[in-house]
Order: structure tokens, then C-alpha cells, then sequence
């Protein structure tokens, strides 16, 4: 697959990046002797894989050719680094480009099919470097009558988690997340966000609110690009108190006696409802043309809020958040970030 490229021509970095998308014809199913994580393994590592999904990390040093490799299914592209001006590669523009957060340079999204036989040539002084996130299977509308089968994990009890009240005088996280830690999603709210892989530069989430179910308090520290390959299941928003069960604020399960979800007056409630990391301004990426599903969009990190899903079934979706923002800077210091890219593996 390639990124961001016309044939060796220089790229406009910042905004435009995420408009010079890249992708190529969609490809039949293949052997895996052409998967590009076989074909291409110097350049395209598994961080975390099952049924579902796998995290690949790719990387295209300076002065070097790939493999000819296929890419098997479809995905998702997460960026939070300036692409090389000189890359080359065999293929045509074809992607859905989901632009960064306002304000924000980085990190923007791709989506892309499956691709044809291929191979990029970056012949620039500094790596290509991105994630993808590959979906083995599209759950699109099945997922509403399949999840139990697919995710019986999902059927789980409940870890009884009460809402974070950190101290008052607890100092804010960073900057960009003016809140304390403790609200972290993966600690505050274990019942929704599992964590599937970390380092020191990204980490992956797979995030579920069952059906009735009312999250734990929690915010994410981290600028993020989510990643969707079904619909309909993104919370509930707020119903008029003359037809709601009531605001249903209370972490856990709101359910009717037939098991149904139960109504909500006040949809995600938020810590502080004027914050300007309420969602506002993020990136929507549409699926790759001809297709339904994945979609993604970006985010700023979040403020400590709580949503209600009031569908029939679970909300499902994945997030890989970026603890350091790239850049510009990978320029300078991708030997210091990842030493591991200087050398052939």
C-alpha cells in the first residue's frame, strides 16, 4: 500500500497531508505466503492480533525497497508522523482520508481495501512510519446478531467499579489533559477499555459498552484515531425527561425487566460539560470507495465523561492513542525514538 504520495514528488506537509491519501486496486483473497506481514516481515511487525484484528506496525526506511507483498484485508491507517516527499510506489489513490482533530496537525486516518501485489521505494533521509489496523473480519450489520458468538466475553459479569473522586488538590495529568490520571480509561473504567498493547509511543484499546449499560467516569489522556467496522452502536443520546426512565447516571447495567435497555434523559454525561475536550472538532474518515466498513475518525484527548448505550446490543470499536505526537520531528529523532528501524530485522 502507499502513503501520501504522487510518484517522487514532494508533499505539502501539515493539513494537506491527509488529502494526498494513497491505495490501490482492490485484491482477491490471497495466499498467505504474499500477506505482507510474511512477504514483508523487515517491514510490517504484528503488535497484537486475534480473531478479529491485528496491530501492525510498518515502517519503510531511508534508501529502502519493500517486498512485493499484498495487504489481505481491509484497515485501517493510524499517523502521527510527516510522511517522506520521496516515495514510490505501484499503485492508485483509492482511500477514504480522515483529517486530523481542528486545530491539530496529527493524527489524521486512512481507510483502505485489500490491495493488490505492491511495494514501496522511500528514497528520502528519514523513515516511513505508521499503524494499521487490519480487520480479519468485517462485522458490519451481522455484529447485532453475531456478538455473542463472536465476543462471548462481552456476556462477562461486570467488575464492580465505583465512579474516581480523586482528592481535589490531585494535580492535573499534562497540558493537553488538565485532569488527574486516575480517570484514565483502562483504570477508571475497566469494564469498558481493554487494553491490548502499549509501549512507549502507542497503546491499543478495544472499547465495549454493553447493551443498558452506563460507563464508569474516565477521560483519555491521549490524542487518538478510532477505528469502526459497524454501525449504530455509539451510545444514546438524551431522551425528554417526559419519556425517559430517568437519567440513569449510576455506572452499570439499566435494563427493563425483559432485559431491554432502559431510556436516558441525560445521554454522555460529562464532568465538565464546557470543557473543550468534549469531543468537539475531531476527524470523520470514510469507508474506502465501494465499501461499507471501516470507517475511523480522529480525536483530541477527551475529558472525564461517562456514555449510555441505549441499543439492543454492545457498542464495539478499537483505539490506538499516541502518548507522543511524532511530528515533524521524526525527521531528527526517529534513531533516538526507534533504534530498532536502523538495523534490518
Amino acid at each position: 500500500m502507499r502513503l501520501w504520495f504522487t510518484v517522487v514528488a514532494v508533499l505539502i506537509v501539515g493539513a494537506a497531508l491527509w488529502a494526498s491519501g494513497w491505495a490501490r486496486k482492490t485484491a482477491p483473497a490471497t495466499p498467505d505466503s504474499s500477506d505482507a506481514v510474511k512477504a514483508a516481515s523487515n517491514n510490517y511487525k504484528v503488535r497484537y492480533e486475534d480473531a478479529h484484528v491485528r496491530l501492525v506496525e510498518v515502517v519503510v526506511r531511508p534508501g529502502e525497497t519493500e517486498r512485493m507483498h499484498t495487504d489481505r484485508y481491509a484497515l485501517v491507517v493510524a499517523s502521527d508522523a510527516v510522511a517522506p516527499a520521496k516515495l514510490k510506489d505501484t499503485g492508485s489513490p483509492n482511500a477514504g482520508h480522515g483529517p486530523a482533530p481542528q486545530g491539530a496537525d496529527f493524527p489524521f486516518c486512512e481507510t483502505l481495501g485489500p490491495q493488490d501485489l505492491h511495494a514501496i521505494t522511500n528514497s528520502d533521509t528519514f523513515p516511513l512510519h505508521y499503524y494499521r489496523i487490519e480487520f480479519k473480519r468485517i462485522d458490519g450489520d451481522a455484529y447485532k446478531t453475531n456478538w455473542q458468538t463472536w465476543y462471548r466475553w462481552m456476556l462477562d459479569p461486570l467488575k464492580p467499579v465505583k465512579d474516581v473522586q480523586p482528592p481535589a488538590d490531585t494535580k492535573p495529568f499534562s497540558q493537553e489533559f488538565p485532569f488527574p490520571i486516575a480517570y484514565d480509561s483502562y483504570i477508571a473504567a475497566p469494564n469498558n477499555h481493554y487494553m491490548r498493547y502499549q509501549d512507549a509511543h502507542v497503546r491499543f484499546l478495544e472499547v465495549t459498552f454493553r447493551a443498558g449499560e452506563r460507563e464508569n467516569l474516565h477521560g483519555h489522556p491521549y490524542a487518538s484515531v478510532f477505528a469502526h467496522d459497524m454501525g449504530g452502536g455509539g451510545g444514546a443520546a438524551a431522551q425528554p425527561a417526559a419519556t425517559a426512565d430517568g437519567p440513569l447516571a449510576e455506572a452499570g447495567f439499566h435494563r427493563k425487566p425483559d432485559g431491554t435497555p432502559m431510556r436516558t434523559s441525560a445521554g454522555d454525561i460529562k464532568l465538565d460539560p464546557n470543557s473543550p475536550l468534549n469531543g468537539q472538532g475531531g476527524g470523520q474518515g470514510p469507508a474506502p470507495a465501494g465499501m461499507q466498513w471501516p470507517t475511523c475518525n480522529t480525536m483530541l484527548p477527551q475529558a472525564p465523561h461517562k456514555a449510555y448505550n441505549g441499543n439492543p446490543y454492545p457498542t464495539h470499536f478499537y483505539r490506538i492513542e499516541f502518548k507522543r505526537i511524532d511530528g515533524e520531528r521524526i525527521k531528527t529523532h526517529w534513531k533516538q525514538w526507534y533504534p530498532w528501524m536502523a538495523h534490518s530485522q
